[in-house]
């Protein structure tokens, strides 16, 4: 008797082009893979059908993963590379105002995300082109900020962009309609029970993925939701499925 429990693994292996590496779907949280059919009814003069027969197949997947891990994005779902270096954000940097201020990342500078008051109920100070006035700030947009002299000696919060060598990035481009990459997919799961091993493996030849969301909330983790669907490949094979009894 095998028995299964747990999540199990997922695995990606991008199929249309051969210099990329497979992916691990990791610290997944859900994986569901459901296989269906539309059902044509045939009918005479009575209620009940007299025949049925399938339609239409289809192979779909849903998976939740909690790990945010950049290759497996651009690998199955964008179809794109990585390049080493990423956008980074400086979230209310803390200053005083005075004639100008220099940001900590001002040589990797990219752009302003606003500034705060620290104190004074956190009002917002307005970005201006013109002369500057209580409440108002200006920057050369290369990480130097320029604040009115009523406001010098008040706590700030300065929130921008900036660029730093560590994590990777993905240029999301806008590929010509149809573009698709597509991979391989391994699901696989074991479990011992009473006392004898069991293993499970799903293999679909060509999977793709038409929706990756990154769903946040107040006091959880991220969870992203990764669909899929898989389709027979040239040979007209859909895959396989191996169970230990």
């Amino acid at each position: 008797m095998m028995l299964n429990f747990g999540i199990g693994y997922l695995f990606g292996q991008r199929t249309d082009v051969t210099n990329v590496g497979p992916d691990n779907f990791g610290v997944l949280q859900d994986n569901s893979i459901e296989f269906s059919f539309e059902s044509k009814e045939l009918y005479s003069q009575l209620q009940f059908p007299i025949d049925v027969a399938r339609g239409k197949g289809k192979v779909t997947g849903k998976a939740k993963l909690a790990r945010i891990f950049g290759a497996l994005y651009a690998d199955l779902f964008f179809g794109t590379t990585l390049s080493t270096g990423e956008n980074n954000v400086s979230v209310n940097e803390a200053h005083t105002a005075t004639t100008t201020v220099t940001v900590t990342n001002s040589t990797s500078y990219l752009s302003d995300l606003g500034v705060y008051f620290t104190s004074a109920a956190n009002l917002r100070m307005n970005y201006t082109t013109g002369a500057l006035s209580s409440g108002s700030y200006a920057t050369n947009n290369s990480g130097v900020y320029s604040f009115f002299s009523g406001d010098f000696g008040k706590g700030i919060a300065i929130s921008y962009t900036y660029t730093d060598a560590g994590g990777k990035t993905i240029t999301l481009t806008n590929n010509i309609m149809g573009y698709t990459p597509t991979w391989q997919g391994t699901f696989y799961a074991n479990h011992n029970t009473q006392g004898a091993s069991g293993s499970m493996t799903l293999l679909l030849n060509q999977c793709v993925s038409d929706k990756l969301s990154f769903p946040t909330k107040i006091d959880g983790y991220t969870e992203m939701d990764f669909d899929y669907k898989a389709f027979s490949n040239a040979a007209g094979s859909l895959g396989s499925f191996s169970v230990t009894e």
